[in-house]
């Protein structure tokens, strides 16, 4: 009698197409492209140059799932999900032969995009001269994106006013680009948002007095505008916050006082406004808050003398305000110091001997009132 194990052996033939059938189901499983979504990529492509890398030879056929560069596709219903394009990328058609190339595309961005409606990302970084504006449709008819990245390029106009309706948006970047006008109130309707960078653009008007609504924002870089008015006291009530960078704007008023005592705050750029007023306590007391930039402002009063063992600063400049008295001797306690800059100011006294000190140049404290010691020389 056979055994158990010889009455249900399978057939070798039928093993071999059970097989096949496993490796031609996912394939199968995966929808083409759709014929719209396809049409309003080529409308794209068309609005768009590129002669050096060919970034866009892949674009050919009727499959816009299968092999076109920077396009992915939801495999459930052949909807493209991402665009992804970027002038400084290190894969295999920007960075040929393992030698990186910048890539330089020029056009616009077609209102075509607006087209792909379940579009999750959008990618359009560092071409450098594609210009005209951000398609104002971006933020009414792509319901979907989580992702939307145009850096780098020459982009003018406005940011859209309802760039608030994006209620799924986690990333937003349009720094190093042209646009002008102010920042939409309605982006602090941006649940979602965790980075934002603006940087340097032409943008002026004040920084929406709501700012700290934006919960989850952990990155906010809005350097190098022509941003005016105050620096929000609401941003000191913003949980996630670890990068703020107002940096090289014309921001007035006081630092406000809360600002240092965000959590997981660890660096913040405001040099180059016309802050006014004290340094808060608060931040130098903030033992997380490893780069802190106040240079070239007009802030006076004492430095607070109030650094501990737990003072961890990478970068420390106070340079170029009104500041007075002395050079806080809390300083030598911190754990590390590395770059510091109290220069041009209105310091007096002698500088403090041991670390920190001791491995700083006269650089770190020329240009002030009547400071010596340590690299300025002995006091008199």
């Amino acid at each position: 009698m056979a055994s158990p194990a010889a009455r249900t052996a399978v057939p070798p033939a039928l093993l071999a197409l059970a097989a096949l059938v496993l490796v031609l189901v996912p394939a199968a499983a995966a929808a083409a492209c759709s014929a719209a979504d396809r049409d309003a990529l080529l409308s794209i492509r068309a609005a768009l140059t590129e002669a050096r890398l060919g970034v866009f030879s892949s674009w050919a056929g009727t499959d816009c799932c299968a092999g076109w560069y920077g396009v992915g596709c939801d495999p459930t219903d052949g909807r493209v999900a991402d665009l992804s394009l970027r002038g400084e990328a290190e894969d295999a058609v920007m960075a040929p032969a393992g030698r990186p190339a910048s890539g330089v595309m020029s056009g616009y961005i077609s209102d075509a995009v607006c087209r792909l409606g379940r579009l999750s990302s959008l990618v359009l970084a560092d071409w450098k001269q594609i210009s005209g504006p951000v398609p104002s449709c971006v933020a009414t008819d792509l319901p979907y994106l989580r992702i939307l990245e145009l850096p780098g390029n020459r982009l003018t106009g406005g940011i859209p006013p309802s760039v608030g309706g994006l209620s799924r948006l986690a990333v937003l970047n349009l720094a190093d680009n042209l646009l002008s006008g102010p920042i939409p109130g309605a982006i602090t309707s941006l649940a979602a948002l965790k980075h934002l960078d603006l940087a340097n653009n032409q943008l002026t008007g004040r920084v929406p007095a709501d700012f700290g609504k934006l919960a989850m924002l952990s990155r906010a870089l809005l350097g190098r505008n022509r941003l005016s008015g105050p620096i929000p006291a609401s941003v000191s009530s913003m949980p996630r916050l670890a990068d703020l960078d107002l940096s090289e704007n014309q921001l007035t008023g006081a630092i406000p006082d809360g600002l240092g005592s965000g959590r997981v705050l660890t660096s913040l750029y405001l040099g180059a406004n016309r802050l006014s007023g004290s340094i808060p306590t608060s931040l130098l007391r903030n033992s997380g808050l490893g780069i802190l930039n106040l240079s070239r402002n007009a802030l006076d009063g004492a430095v607070p003398d109030v650094f501990t063992p737990r003072s961890y600063f990478m970068l420390l400049d106070l340079s170029r305000n009104r500041l007075s008295g002395g050079v806080p001797r809390s300083l030598a306690s911190a754990a590390y110091v590395g770059h510091l800059d109290l220069s041009h100011n209105r310091l007096c006294g002698a500088i403090p001997a041991g670390p920190p000190f001791d491995h700083l140049d006269a650089d770190s404290f020329c240009g002030n009132t009547c400071l010596c010691g340590g690299p300025l020389g002995k006091c008199t």
